[in-house]
Order: C-alpha cells, then structure tokens, then sequence
C-alpha cells in the first residue's frame, strides 16, 4: 500500500544501477551512484545518532499523517449516499471518487518519492500536504460529480507524500532492517488505521444535518492545514542534507562531509531512472510482479470487506448503520496485535540468520507468514458462512479481525523480502511492486458494488475465500524456491 523510493528502508543506502548490470554502462559505476551513496552511517550529524525519544516523536508525527491520509479512502464510501443525492450518477460512477483517489495515491510517490530523495523530506510534506489542503476545498466547493472526481484524484496524488516519504524518514533515522523493523511496523499499522476509522468517522459527518457532504472535505482542509503548518517545525531527516549543513557550519575537512556537500543530483535524471527502472522491474521480474497483484488483491479486500459491511451487518443482522460501520473498528484492534507480534518475526528472521553463517535470505522474512498466510482463506470463508444473520455478528466481526491481522503482517513481510531481494534498486523495486497493487485496488472499489449486487453476501466472500486458496500457494512458492527463481533475475540479489 506504498509506493516510494525508500518504501522500506534498505539494508544501504543504495540507489543506482545493480552490481549485476554495472558492466551494461560505459560511463562507468560513478554515474550510477548518488549522494545516498556517500553519506557514511558512522558520521557524527548522521540523524540515525540522534536521541531514540527524538527519533520516535518525529516518526509518530509522521505516522499519524498516514492514518489521516489514509481515512479519507474510505471516509467518502459513507458519504457516496449523498454524492448521488446533490450530484446523481449510478454508484459505479460515484464510486469513481473513491477509486481514483487510489490511483492518485499510486501517480504521486512517481515525482515525490524522487524529489524527497534529492532535497530533502521536510518541505516536499510541507508543500504537499498543503496543496492537499486546497485541492479538498475543490472537492467541499465542487459544482458537478466529474468536478469532484478529477479533485479526488488530485488529492490522492497530493496526498501520497505520507506513502512516499513516511517510510523513506524511517530509512534515515532507522537504518537498516534490524533497526528499523519495529518502526516499520508502525507505519504498517497506521496505514491501516487510516481505513479503518475512516468509515464510521464518514458515517457520522454524513448522517449530521449541521454537516453533511461538505464537511467529509472541509474537514480535511482543517487537518491538512494543521499538518503543514506542525510539519514546518520538525527538523529534516534526510542525511545527505543534514550532514551537508553540520559540514558547512562546522567548516568541515572531511573528505566524505565535503563529497556529500559537493554532489549535484540531476532531479530529472533521478525521475526518470526510478520510473523506468519501475517499468522494467514490473514487466520482467516476475517475483515481482506476482507480489504486486498479491498485493493488489489484500489491499483490495478491505474495499471488498467495506462494501459488504452494510449488507451483512445492516440488512442481514439488523443493526443500524453507524452500527455496522463500527465493526469496521476489528481492524484497528487487529492491527494492534500485529504491532505487537512483530518482535515474533523479528526473533525468527535473527535466528534463521544467525544459522545462515550471518547472511539474511529474504525468503526468511515469510517465516511467520507460512502460517498466517492461512488466514487470509479462513477468515474469509468464515464470515462468508456466517454473515447471513443466523448466527450472532459477533462471527463474522471477529472473522474479520482475523483477516485484520494477517492483512497487515503480510504486507509487512511482503516489503521486506523485496527490499531484501533487489538491495541495489529497491526504491524502484517497490515502485514496481505497488503499481499493480494500487490498480487491482482501485478496481476493487467497482468490483465489490458489482458482486454484492448480483450475489448473496455469502457467496460474494467465499469465492474471494476460493481465490485466495490460490494466493497461500505464491507464498510457499517463494519460500521454498526463493532462490532458484531470484537466480534468474539480472536484478535480485542471489
């Protein structure tokens, strides 16, 4: 559900051409390295020595940006009642505010990501959060229900700096894996917080007469605006910046200090290599690929799940709407849990290492999820069998949470084995991962209005049951023959 530059913090810095292909370029490996590549992690100003209560505050600053960036995907689902009221169109055009406001969050990251990367984190949250701000007045002060779409849209791209520089910060002040997993896990688990409170808070603001439509977006003006404005006061991150300032206001003589303060980056050039580096990951490097549409289906399922809330809460079970969408509130206590189980996978991953001669294999990183993984067919399955009344809710609320849970860790480790997989163009790597991801999802929002209004809520959730027995096969697939199938990559590590 990201999609950056540092979209997980690498095990480098890295950024540039592989090893494996340097030999490809005549210009030599200079040109493919950037200024990344030059900040020593032992330096004195490097912000990974700052103080861990500073590092934590800065983070979870940044991590609540993502939870409300991330609510307003699904504040507008509660609202989509009165978008047909004042606007009219069929729901799967109004639902076009929804799934757009996805794609946007997928075209972003493609110029934020790279522009964070070369001048720094602090003033592309800044500007991008405040031009989301101002894009929602368009979308409170829309004339006409193709007005309001084309806002949505904008507001995604805008808003995506918390998907392209959230996990990038992480990178800077984290460091390595080891270092930065419990973090990481943190801005798992606000991304998915986003969604989650997003419907009942919509619902709420939707069924106020004192508010109504509007105030879904004027609200978000408010909180945009806050943001930016308590954004101007934290400090950068980004180290080459940070130890290019402390070496010119020391007046430093280090060799490396004084190379970082010398390096040009072509912002252009940059675009361009992480983009189409993108491409050329996604159409050749089928691990990829795979995890990508993987993705794309587990992110999609919260939609999926979203759309049927109504009907098997409401209608079949007979609670009223805030009701229902305040079962939505499993996946925040889901999510919890698996901020809390990280530290399992953690110990697992350290010891597969220790017993490797040292050397971490991706494939480790889905030592947990070998089993969790089953979640995804169980959980479904159950709330499908038990949505249609004849049991308490409570089945399917705590079938959902479930699913909550392993959602989330999945995504997790799925991040982790790419990052672990393609060092050298990981930023890329995880662009090339997350843009079938954000378009399966995006569809997802048309797809479930769709199902659950030609199939039962009960078959609608077991054929995504049936079809995700055919997704646990890709992580035991990667697992098992990890290493053989990243032998024939010219990307992945070996």
């Amino acid at each position: 559900m990201l999609n950056d530059s540092h979209a997980v913090p690498p095990t480098g810095m890295e950024k540039g051409q592989p090893q494996s292909t340097m030999s490809e370029s005549n210009t030599g490996a200079d040109q493919a390295l950037t200024a990344l590549q030059k900040v020593e992690v032992g330096t004195a100003s490097h912000p990974i020595h700052w103080n861990p209560v500073k590092k934590w505050a800065v983070i979870s600053v940044y991590c609540l940006l993502q939870t409300f960036i991330a609510l307003s995907t699904t504040t507008y689902v509660s609202a989509e009642f009165l978008v047909k009221e004042k606007y009219g169109g069929s729901s799967q055009v109004v639902a076009l505010g929804q799934s757009l406001f996805i794609v946007g969050t997928a075209v972003g990251p493609a110029f934020l990501g790279p522009l964070s990367d070369i001048g720094g984190r602090k003033w592309v949250y800044v500007g991008s959060i405040g031009i989301y701000a101002i894009l929602n007045i368009g979308t409170a002060l829309a004339r006409n229900l193709p007005m309001l779409i084309i806002f949505q849209f904008l507001c995604g791209a805008a808003g995506s700096t918390a998907l392209s520089n959230v996990a990038g910060t992480i990178a800077d002040l984290f460091g390595d894996m080891d270092g930065a997993g419990q973090p990481m896990a943190l801005f798992v688990m606000s991304a998915n917080y986003g969604p989650s409170i997003g419907s009942p808070i919509g619902e709420l603001i939707a069924e106020n007469e004192r508010l109504g439509l509007p105030w879904i977006f004027w609200i978000n003006v408010i909180i945009g605006g806050a943001f930016a404005i308590i954004m101007c006061f934290i400090p950068e991150t980004l180290p080459r910046i940070i130890i290019s300032n402390s070496a010119r206001k020391n007046k430093s003589s280090d060799p490396t200090e004084l190379a970082v303060i010398e390096e040009r980056v072509d912002v252009l050039k940059e675009m361009r290599f992480v983009t189409s580096m993108a491409f050329r990951i996604m159409l050749t490097e089928p691990i990829v690929t795979f995890l990508g549409i993987y993705n794309g289906f587990a992110y999609g399922l919260l939609f999926l799940y979203l759309d049927g809330v109504f009907d098997v809460f409401a209608v079949n079970n007979g609670l009223s709407y805030i009701d229902a969408d305040l079962t939505y509130l499993n996946f925040v206590v889901s999510v919890t849990i698996m901020f809390a189980f990280i530290p399992v996978q953690t110990w697992f991953y350290k010891r597969d290492r220790k017993r490797n001669g040292g050397v971490g294999r991706p494939e480790a990183r889905f030592l947990t999820s070998l089993f969790f993984v089953w979640g995804f067919p169980i959980s479904l399955l159950w709330f499908a069998f038990t949505s249609d009344g004849s049991v308490s809710y409570w089945s399917p609320v705590v079938a959902g949470g479930v699913l909550g849970f392993c959602d989330p860790l999945l995504w997790l480790a799925m991040l982790n084995y790419i990052a672990d997989s393609y060092t050298n163009v990981a930023g890329s790597a995880i662009a090339a991962f997350l843009i079938p991801s954000f378009l399966i999802a995006a569809g997802c929002c048309h797809i479930g209005i769709v199902m659950f209004d030609n199939l039962s809520t009960k078959w609608a959730m077991a054929i995504l049951g049936f079809v995700s027995f055919s997704l646990v096969a890709l992580v035991y697939v990667l697992y098992f023959f990890g290493p053989r199938i990243r032998s024939w990559s010219k990307l992945a590590k070996k």
